[in-house]
């Protein structure tokens, strides 16, 4: 039986490598979404999509842990009450968190043509097979490594160089950031990536 969230059902809840991933599809209406939540306030934000998302992170931190609290550094990075790292995607209507000892960085995209009309600007000269898949698997890596830098100022081609690789539904890519190697683990959930980097 799949965990639930208040009877929901998650998408994936998945312990490895140290780390615990929580990805969930958000059907429920923002009004639901606002009853589970009473005591956050989402009435900064404009837009609908926006509210669930960020009801919908708050709902994972409080599965995970009932006294997890999240905030948001200067640069826009989120921080846990526990000094646990933690790292956030959204793509569509799936959410997805990752907790860890150690820092982190997780991204979700969905599958899509839109990574190959992109690739010049993230995608590195030595990938020469590319379909949807892979140019979306690569973006996805690369942004999760943008998440675990935290700082900003990235350069996705110069300073992020992940390796031709064959791809399966799953599996682990050693790629290079500013000259220093980090761990890259990735699976797919439905019609989307998730990668997760670390060191």
């Amino acid at each position: 039986m799949p965990s639930t969230i208040y009877d929901m059902p998650l998408l994936l809840e998945k312990e490895e490598n140290n780390n615990t991933v929580l990805v969930w599809e958000i059907s429920e209406p923002l009004e639901n979404l606002i009853s589970l939540t009473s005591n956050i306030d989402c009435s900064h934000l404009k837009s609908d999509k926006r509210k669930k998302e960020f009801l919908a992170c708050r709902i994972l931190l409080n599965h995970f842990d009932k006294n997890l609290k999240i905030s948001y550094s200067e640069n826009g990075s989120p921080n846990l009450n526990n000094h646990q790292c933690v790292s956030v995607s959204h793509s569509g209507d799936l959410v997805c968190i990752i907790i860890s000892d150690e820092e982190i960085g997780i991204d979700i995209e969905k599958i899509s043509e839109k990574s190959l009309r992109l690739k010049e600007k993230f995608i590195n000269s030595h990938h020469t097979k590319l379909n949807k898949e892979k140019s979306t698997l690569i973006w996805c890596i690369k942004e999760a490594v943008f998440k675990f830098h935290k700082i900003g100022n990235v350069d996705f081609i110069k300073d992020i160089s992940v390796p031709e690789f064959i791809l399966k539904e799953n599996g682990e890519i050693d790629i290079s950031f500013k000259n220093n190697t980090l761990k890259s683990y990735y699976f797919k959930v439905g019609n989307s990536y998730l990668a997760y980097v670390c060191k």
